[in-house]
């Protein structure tokens, strides 16, 4: 878990190098509730992506079963499970972090191959 919390805050750290944070954060400022919703859950499930780049080039750094506790963590702080969990039943559109589905889906996209250039979540159709 702690070492999925490390390479969720540093993806968030490549985000604010490559200066993803900001022109997302003006975007969100400009726009309705529904849809700085929908922006926000881009922008974490690219960190799931980046997550699993990291994931993928930290050979020897991880051990076996890491992967599986990545995802399981990703879940627990899914929009779906937390609503559910709050009895609430799943709500896309206040959703600010993406399904489980949709965050195992991009921690794995790279995960195989490691290479960043498939995390672009801002021009992907399907999420």
């Amino acid at each position: 878990m702690a070492a999925y919390v490390i390479a969720h805050e540093v993806a968030h750290h490549v985000q604010n190098e490559l200066s993803i944070l900001p022109k997302v954060d003006q975007a969100r400022r400009a726009s309705s509730t529904t849809e700085a919703n929908a922006l926000t859950v881009r922008l974490e499930v690219m960190v799931d992506c980046l997550s699993g780049v990291w994931a993928r080039n930290v050979e020897g750094l991880h051990e076996r079963g890491d992967r599986e506790e990545a995802l399981n963590a990703e879940r627990m702080i899914s929009d779906d499970h937390l609503q559910r969990q709050a009895g609430r039943g799943p709500n896309p559109h206040i959703f600010t972090y993406g399904t489980s589905a949709q965050r195992a889906r991009w921690f794995d996209v790279v995960f195989d191959t490691g290479t960043i250039g498939r995390c672009d979540t801002f021009a992907a159709e399907r999420l």
